[in-house]
């Protein structure tokens, strides 16, 4: 395959996969066959019971309680109702944690029941836009696994017991040992009520411990190597021209994702003139690295040297001079100003962030140890960009230990009770730790989980933990913002939250969940810390806190710019040399399953990854050059040996991954996530110790000559745009760009990317729309590839998982994919992304050929679906250019009795076995749209219609409406000389259009490139 990509390496044409690249035969066979068979045997040996559990578990399994409304009153988001109206869906505002992250969300219910997860439209940090985790959450809250009673295994054998049993036991074990010899180990929060408690305890002389496997520790740590204090960092993308991402991934990672990718997008608007330009230095692709202007792929342990030789050519190059407090010194920077690993265009970069000194920003990963964070906090501070693009908010970091410093508590016997609330430290912690043996030790150990995971197995008492759709509770936003955390429903199988445990433990009388977060909110505005009974005052106060899902004016003002500390940043010492003998490891959040949580989520694990693509997995992910030398090929089965431990993984080749970097995601092979969750993927903790959390040089990787089975969605509904042989002929034109100065000459210039044709004429006559002719735009200057609007899509209309087995066929359910392109060379190519959808065409070619007239035309252009006349003949799919169009091969909600179809939106119809479905604008938010007016005695008016994908989009890069409207975003949309017709030449009339991806490349870089191909062609034609 080499060779043949190879020779396609100057190629402008965009193609997908290193298969498309090199025009496999297995390439061809899939763009060739639109119903693919697949393998004759199943991929992975799921028995057809696995797939029912797989399908059933994604739409929430048995044995729900059913509907009950929660004994404490919530405040509806939107109205104040006496009562409630049946089929009537209701907002309520509440909060959702990742870890420390804490996302104000929206959450609608229908009859008592949550279905469906939106951003806080009226939050600064969301303004109505959720993250795929926020959004899959709802499913986690029907969960067949959950677990459902408490369990005490004090005595001989395990048995069942109760919350009062476990209450009464810990209200006389706590007080009568002492707190002397209790530890309380707890994942990451941002609860002010659960710091609260916990300060009490340790007070009273207990210790407490925090452990979260993906954290912003380094940062932290960062901040208070250079400024004394530890800090959060604040940014504000929109004053920032020129942004540097040293493997941060600001437009996913950081807290402030969301906030960062609107304002980073808002700054890319080329019709205004004005467009940011943005820098990467990341070992493998993420979409940060996707939307970089210049993106150079550098290992993890190399990351420090870039930032050196930065500092170095800004200083020695062009003058910068840094705080003397820094302890810099010139001679330690001569050292770097030439180093590889600064990359050949770092003296370009250099120039370019003087040229923008005040309007720049510098950003340091997680995985980054805190003297880079420093020394980028300096850099930042040096170029004038504190104060400005970025802020600082001082964290009084609690005085909490270690998961290791735990361990050897337990381990020396110092620990007799041991109290965690959350996580699954068992699984998770560094392989080193003997965490499990660890736990053993101690007397009495109490475990607060959603599942009984391995954890809960080692612990004498498991109690269920409540969702956060269960909870009363709070939390803080990362810019300070005092959250509401409040229930939708009564705890399904009586979970408790883990202020009802603390306080069980170290109150005199226990308090509820609801007590507690009163208690502390008075505490927050101004009172004693016990809430008042009867007091109008303060319950109109808690109640407006409710309502709205957060305190207004509690937002941190103290983002003073700190001062440097005075000390000496030290600079990294260089490692061994990497290569085939010699890899690095990098371990990384996934953003399927994140740390592992949610491994038993069926709608993230069928998510695919926007880089990989892959699908109910995780894989070492290697460059093409490495695989070459070392002999491996995507899906080989290896053994992985790193820091005297080994894994076998299967074999994943990403083009633009650092050359002999492995990137190993985290949260996978569980043996206790659930049904759907368990033996999924490699568990890459076994390779984790606590001196190397993030990884690092020494990675051996060995071939063991087997194969594994990988489900990638990459080629699947492949666009076969030209039927051309040649790549440049094949997909030419599907995505569209230009530079920012090409744009400004030609602003034309899309029209020029397109076939030239003469005049379309169309055998079909054109219908004229009087009323409404609905329509939508879809910026890819904007769309980062985030997939929140693919989980939208699914949540809303009822979307089912089929499983790995049935995704590697090729018969994935979603009705809008990501396509991602790659562009030149696959060592460090470009990327583009693609969301694609029905185009809702106008002279729809599968109308044409659907012989029941199942598919046709509303009198407002839609292009719909009568579901009961389909006879799945597929003549539909087969005729439809785009490829969007998706057929049901199993009867996926057949047999589910009413308490498994909690989480499906009653709006929506589900659908059945041998019929096609696929996006519909969803039409029944249009429907819903024009009651409302018609009770309201008006017009439909501009953005009263939001479908799913673009409620959701934290980038707004998705618009939709009436395109008889004049008026209209989406009229105006179409007016832009950027916009486009998909296949436009096929003369199908899409709905859907486009605006071409524009790019703002440094013009020094971008003559350095063109010289470096142009010579590199005259040596390939020698």
């Amino acid at each position: 395959m080499s060779d043949k990509i190879n020779g396609h390496r100057d190629s402008e044409g965009y193609w997908r996969s290193l298969q498309e690249l090199a025009d496999t035969d297995e390439f061809r066979r899939q763009l060739d066959n639109e119903f693919p068979a697949g393998l004759a045997s199943p991929v992975s040996g799921l028995s057809r019971r696995r797939f029912l559990q797989i399908m059933s578990a994604s739409v929430a399994m048995t044995s729900l309680a059913g509907c009950r409304w929660p004994e404490e009153k919530v405040v509806p988001f939107a109205k104040r109702p006496e009562g409630t109206v049946p089929g009537e869906p209701m907002s309520f505002a509440t909060t959702m944690e990742l870890g420390p992250i804490a996302s104000a969300v929206v959450a609608t219910s229908y009859d008592g029941r949550p279905i469906k997860i939106d951003g806080n439209p009226d939050f600064p940090l969301s303004k109505g836009a959720a993250g795929a985790f926020a959004q899959a959450s709802v499913l986690e809250l029907y969960d067949p696994d959950r677990s459902r009673t408490v369990i005490d295994r004090t005595g001989a054998k395990a048995a069942e017991s109760d919350w009062d049993t476990f209450r009464s036991f810990a209200r006389k074990h706590y007080r009568r040992a002492g707190w002397n010899n209790v530890a309380v180990l707890t994942e990451a929060t941002s609860s002010p009520s659960v710091h609260g408690l916990l300060k009490r305890i340790a007070d009273a002389g207990g210790r407490v411990y925090a452990w979260e496997p993906v954290c912003r520790r380094n940062e932290m740590l960062g901040a208070e190597l250079a400024f004394g204090t530890a800090a959060r960092t604040q940014l504000d993308l929109s004053r920032a021209e020129v942004i540097v991402d040293f493997d941060a991934n600001v437009l996913q990672d950081h807290p402030t994702a969301l906030r960062n990718s609107r304002q980073f997008t808002a700054g890319r608007d080329p019709e205004s003139g004005a467009m940011n330009r943005l820098y990467s230095f990341e070992p493998s692709f993420s979409i940060t690295g996707g939307m970089a202007d210049h993106r150079f792929p550098t290992a993890a342990i190399d990351i420090a040297a870039a930032v050196w030789a930065l500092a170095a050519e800004l200083v020695l190059g062009e003058g910068l001079r840094l705080p003397a407090a820094s302890g810099v010194e010139g001679r330690e920077l001569a050292k770097w100003r030439h180093h590889a690993a600064g990359a050949e265009h770092v003296g370009a970069l250099a120039r370019d962030l003087m040229a923008h000194r005040g309007r720049s920003l510098l950003l340091a990963g997680t995985r980054q140890p805190p003297a880079v964070h420093a020394l980028v906090a300096v850099l930042n501070e040096a170029l004038g960009n504190t104060g400005s693009a970025i802020t600082y908010l001082p964290f009084a970091r609690p005085a909490l230990g270690t998961i290791a410093e735990l361990a050897d508590d337990l381990h020396a016997g110092r620990v007799e009770s041991l109290v965690i609330l959350g996580g699954n430290p068992v699984y998770n912690a560094p392989a080193d730790l003997d965490f499990a043996a660890a736990v053993a030790k101690a007397e009495i150990s109490v475990h607060l989980s959603h599942r009984q995971d391995a954890t809960s197995a080692v612990c004498t008492w498991h109690v269920p933990r409540a969702h956060y759709l269960e909870s009363w509770g709070d939390a803080t936003a990362w810019d300070g913002t005092h959250l509401s955390v409040q229930p939708l429903i009564e705890p399904l199988f009586g979970g408790r939250t883990a202020t009802e445990v603390l306080s069980a433990m170290f109150d005199a009388k226990s308090r509820s969940g609801y007590q507690v977060v009163r208690d502390t909110f008075d505490g927050l505005t101004g009172g004693s810390g016990q809430a008042p009974a009867d007091d109008k005052s303060f319950e109109k106060r808690w109640r407006r806190f409710i309502h709205d899902g957060w305190l207004a004016d509690s937002k941190a003002t103290d983002t003073a710019s700190p001062v440097l500390a005075a000390g000496r940043l030290v600079p990294p010492v260089p490692d061994a040399h990497l290569g085939p003998d010699n890899l690095e490891i990098s371990f990384a959040q996934d953003q399927s399953s994140h740390d592992g949580r949610f491994a038993d989520n069926a709608w993230l694990q069928e998510m695919p990854d926007f880089m990989t693509k892959l699908t109910w997995d995780n894989a070492a992910i290697l460059s093409p050059a490495a695989a070459d030398e070392l002999g491996v090929g995507h899906g080989d089965l290896v053994e992985l040996a790193f820091a005297d431990r080994a894994l076998e993984m299967a074999v994943y080749v990403l083009p633009g991954q650092a050359k002999y970097s492995v990137t190993a995601h985290l949260g996978y092979g569980r043996s206790d996530a659930g049904r759907v969750g368990n033996g999924v993927g490699f568990d890459t903790y076994r390779l984790r110790t606590w001196d190397r959390l993030d990884g690092g040089a020494g990675l051996k990787l060995h071939k063991t000559g087997r194969k594994y089975p990988l489900a990638t969605t990459q080629d699947h509904h492949a666009i076969d745009a030209a039927g051309a042989d040649e790549i440049q002929k094949r997909v030419p034109r599907l995505v569209r760009e230009g530079s920012l100065h090409d744009y400004r000459e030609h602003p034309e210039f899309v029209d020029h990317l397109g076939i030239h044709h003469p005049p379309l004429e169309s055998l079909w006559k054109e219908f004229e729309y009087d009323g409404h002719k609905w329509g939508m735009s879809i910026d890819l200057n904007a769309c980062t590839g985030c997939n929140a609007c693919v989980i939208g899509c699914q949540a809303e209309n009822n979307i089912p998982v089929v499983g790995k087995d049935e995704v590697a066929r090729g018969r994935e359910m979603s009705w809008l994919r990501l396509d991602r392109y790659f562009l030149g060379d696959p060592a460090n190519p470009k990327c583009a992304q693609q969301p694609v959808a029905c185009a809702h065409c106008e002279l729809a070619p599968c109308e044409q050929v659907c012989p029941v007239a199942a598919t046709l035309h509303t009198d407002e252009g839609l292009n719909a679906m009568v579901y009961n006349r389909c006879v799945g003949t597929r003549y539909c799919s087969n005729n439809c250019p785009y490829k969007v169009r998706r057929f049901n091969w199993f009867n996926n909600f057949e047999d589910l009795d009413e308490t498994e179809r909690l989480v499906l939106n009653p709006d929506v119809t589900v659908r059945a076995r041998g019929v096609m479905e696929k996006c519909s604008y969803c039409t029944q938010r249009i429907e819903k749209a024009r009651v409302d007016a018609r009770v309201a005695g008006r017009d439909i008016n501009d953005g009263d219609i939001l479908p799913a994908c673009a409620q959701t989009c934290p980038t707004d890069a998705i618009v939709f409406g009436d395109l008889n409207d004049p008026e209209s975003r989406v009229s105006r949309m179409r007016e832009i000389s950027r916009s486009y017709d998909l296949l436009d030449y096929l003369n199908v009339k899409p709905r859907t259009f486009y605006l071409a991806r524009i790019r703002n490349p440094n013009p020094e870089i971008a003559a350095a490139v063109g010289r470096g191909a142009h010579n590199h062609q005259e040596e390939a034609h020698g």
